[in-house]
């Protein structure tokens, strides 16, 4: 769980660049000045703002009150979307306030990511040698859903960069090319709520898309359809390509120029806990 300490409703901490990519979402929030929205309201939201969506198993997705102690299987968090299309949501809380936007943002890439947790829960239970324990794609699948993001760049140089860990490079040098050639768009609803309270540890594992420069000045409504429709090919039943979480870069949010007060310095980016220069399996003998 995130280290959030904010606990009531506050629609106005949803900005700086971190919350961009919710801001397709804003007319949709501007109502809920001084509560919380509903159940019914996370519904309208969702139908509103995309076309239905069904889960791959052809049931209409719902948000639903959070359930009892699942007694089955079938009651589990992921298979009840799956079977039954339903969200298991709590009110008043912001994990899952963050929850209902990623599924209005990306919903190509949710339904994946619940058809693989699905297939991949019930392979485990059927097979008595895992004995319980969570598969790798399960895990892989658990990080990016919790924590992702995607980078998307007309730039192989500041591709590479993050492929390389070269965090000063990237973030400091390259910092003007980084505004106009590269966005970061968080994924991982754990992350966004992490972000009301942000702290020098903040990280992504992120995917990377290269795009056009022309792709990356798009209204964000339009990006992220795009981004939506390439992740999700990424993480498909079929034919995605994502297998462990080897296939995710670690990605330091806060060194985004303007997402920390802090990072215009160059010695922001000295902190090696934080900005960890690319492991050498060499060096580990």
């Amino acid at each position: 769980m995130a280290r959030t300490t904010l606990d009531s409703w506050n629609p106005h901490c949803l900005t700086g660049p971190l919350f961009e990519p919710l801001t397709p979402l804003a007319h949709y929030l501007r109502s809920f000045q001084h509560h919380w929205p509903s159940l019914d309201d996370y519904q309208h939201i969702l139908n509103s703002y995309r076309a239905p969506i069904q889960s791959k198993n052809a049931q209409p997705i719902r948000f639903v009150a959070q359930g009892e102690s699942p007694e089955n299987f079938e009651e589990l968090y992921e298979p009840r979307i799956f079977l039954k299309g339903e969200v298991q949501t709590r009110l008043e809380n912001w994990h899952d306030f963050f929850q209902v936007l990623i599924w209005s943002s990306f919903p190509k890439t949710k339904i994946e990511l619940n058809a693989r947790h699905y297939v991949a829960a019930s392979q485990r239970r059927n097979d008595s040698q895992t004995k319980g324990n969570r598969s790798t794609i399960e895990n892989v699948i658990t990080l990016f859903d919790e924590c992702g993001a995607i980078i998307i760049s007309s730039n192989p140089i500041l591709l590479s960069k993050i492929k390389e860990h070269r965090w000063k490079e990237l973030f400091y040098h390259h910092r003007e090319t980084i505004r106009s050639e590269l966005k970061c768009i968080v994924f991982g609803h754990a992350l966004y709520e992490k972000a009301l309270t942000p702290y020098i540890g903040m990280t992504a594992h992120c995917l990377t898309l290269t795009v056009q420069q022309s792709q990356l000045t798009l209204p964000y409504k339009q990006l992220i359809t795009y981004c939506d429709d390439q992740i999700s090919q990424r993480f498909s039943l079929d034919s995605g390509d994502i297998q462990s979480t080897k296939d995710l870069s670690p990605f330091p949010l806060l060194g985004m120029p303007g997402w920390h007060s802090e990072n215009g310095n160059e010695n922001f980016y000295n902190n090696q806990q934080y900005f960890r220069p690319k492991s050498n399996p060499a060096q580990r003998g």
